[in-house]
């Protein structure tokens, strides 16, 4: 803690770069040359596509080209991927658990006849606690493991962009979705990060994870008997945050009509099938009258209405321009230029919805290179957090203390508590507490205090970095003692933005 404590007492007199970060850094990348140097077109890439650079990063640019690694990322094999998914979820036990083996083995309906713990042995009610807690940290190690490890950094990237654009919450239920939560993830999303989006769509739809969430598994046909009915929650984010945005088009009454599509559309249960995915449409449960959505007129059919719906959602042009605007904010600015969104969302729809033709042409854009862009997309904390593990190489550690530093700055993995999911803009995380919890971060991470087994050689670090660092930091930098620098590059402005 020495050196914390030494580095927060000196910001103020002798590091006027670190003071910036922590006071304002809202300027930061704008005084640059009017065109990119090739490296600066290097950190731009190597910054975008991943969850922060490294040196095997910078060396295949470096050999292969900017425009062969941004080929690379979005080209990467489905055999790979998943050959590397499976070894990964392998490593963590239970993890690689279909939804409905996680169901027989953690859902009290399955393992207790009482419906709770009561029904279990002292002994029996132990272990399964101690099962349960490490279950949990597993899926959260396991989320870290494959942000810092995976080659497939583009991949891995637009999983996690995913995973908040469909976002659920851990503690919804959290008897069952603790444990389905890395599966939601591993299984409807990631191989699906970059196809298409009608595919992606359905895969989260399905998932007993979505549908426990927003209440869906509630959402039955009226039945005055039971006194349960319709619950619209799923319906109405499905088209406010999934698919139309909140300005899509749709009104009230297209809600309603959705939600009685969508009725009986729920999870397994120990009466039915026991479907690998935890996916089981009740048809006793669903209202079969004709319904009107959107202008379209939907025949009551079952199970085959959610997916014409699905397929209208999907193609919809208010679709096409609210994701195409979350990702041109998300690769290239907080306010993206309306000319960018405008020539994606044009992609989208005549690609049908396919997310590599959509990147590839958002990456090949004169926006997405244009000056004013460049090092100005602020990290979330999630994206600082695993950028500094991955300069600082830590690739097997102890993750506990990083889950726990992601705690306090706000955005652990699955726990972000409402469905629209962790911000992505600057106005969200920066303010001097939190930048004060960054740097403390990178100290730690510096003094081997975050899982790693050695100090971070900060003379290591420069050679790799020194060509992105302002003259200032870099200064800065080599006139501090060795034990302090690594600190001052990990916590520095250049490591805050991409």
């Amino acid at each position: 803690m020495f050196i914390v404590q030494h580095l927060l007492s000196r910001i103020s007199h002798f590091n006027k770069h670190l003071l910036y970060v922590i006071t304002d850094l809202s300027t930061f990348g704008l005084s640059i040359m009017a065109s990119l140097s090739s490296q600066q077109e290097i950190f731009h890439v190597s910054n975008r596509l991943t969850f922060g650079m490294t040196a095997t990063d910078i060396n295949d640019i470096n050999q292969q080209g900017v425009n062969n690694f941004i080929q690379k990322q979005l080209n990467t094999k489905t055999t790979d991927l998943q050959k590397y998914l499976t070894a990964k979820i392998s490593q963590y036990e239970g993890l690689k658990m279909t939804v409905a083996e996680i169901f027989k083995n953690y859902h009290f309906p399955y393992i207790s006849p009482t419906n709770n713990l009561q029904g279990l042995s002292p002994e029996e009610r132990k272990i399964w606690q101690q099962k349960r807690k490490q279950f949990v940290q597993n899926a959260l190690n396991l989320k870290v493991d494959k942000s810092v490890t995976n080659s497939a950094q583009l991949n891995e990237l637009m999983t996690d962009f995913w995973l908040n654009h469909f976002s659920i919450f851990i503690d919804k239920e959290p008897n069952l979705q603790r444990f389905i939560t890395s599966n939601y993830e591993t299984n409807a999303i990631q191989p699906y990060a970059l196809g298409k989006f009608r595919d992606l769509l359905q895969s989260t739809a399905q998932h007993p994870s979505m549908i426990i969430y927003l209440d869906n598994n509630r959402n039955i046909v009226p039945n005055p008997k039971t006194k349960r009915g319709l619950n619209e929650n799923y319906a109405r984010e499905l088209m406010e945050l999934h698919t139309l945005g909140v300005d899509g088009g749709y009104t009230q009454e297209d809600v309603m009509s959705l939600t009685r599509i969508l009725t009986g559309w729920g999870v397994i249960n120990k009466n039915t099938p026991q479907n690998a995915n935890g996916f089981y449409f009740h048809e006793k449960l669903h209202d079969y009258s004709d319904k009107k959505f959107l202008g379209h007129t939907i025949k009551g059919s079952g199970i085959e209405e959610v997916y014409q719906v699905l397929d209208i959602l999907a193609y919809h042009p208010s679709t096409a321009h609210h994701i195409c605007y979350k990702l041109a904010q998300f690769f290239v600015a907080d306010n993206p230029p309306d000319s960018l969104v405008k020539k994606l969302a044009k992609s989208f729809l005549d690609s049908q919805g396919n997310i590599k033709i959509v990147l590839q042409n958002l990456f090949g854009s004169d926006e997405f290179w244009d000056v004013k862009y460049y090092a100005n997309k602020f990290k979330t904390p999630y994206q600082y957090v695993i950028s500094v593990m991955r300069m600082s190489n830590i690739k097997k550690s102890n993750f506990n203390p990083i889950i726990a530093s992601l705690k306090d700055l706000e955005m652990r993995p699955y726990y972000c508590v409402t469905p629209d999911g962790y911000k992505n803009i600057q106005s969200a995380w920066l303010s001097p507490s939190a930048m004060m919890n960054r740097v403390r971060f990178a100290t730690l991470v510096a003094d081997s205090k975050m899982g790693n087994t050695s100090q971070i050689n900060g003379e290591q670090l420069i050679p790799l970095i020194d060509n992105f660092l302002s003259k200032q930091t870099l200064n800065t930098v080599k006139s501090v003692d060795r034990k302090l620098q690594s600190a001052l590059i990990l916590g520095s402005p250049e490591m805050m933005y991409k």
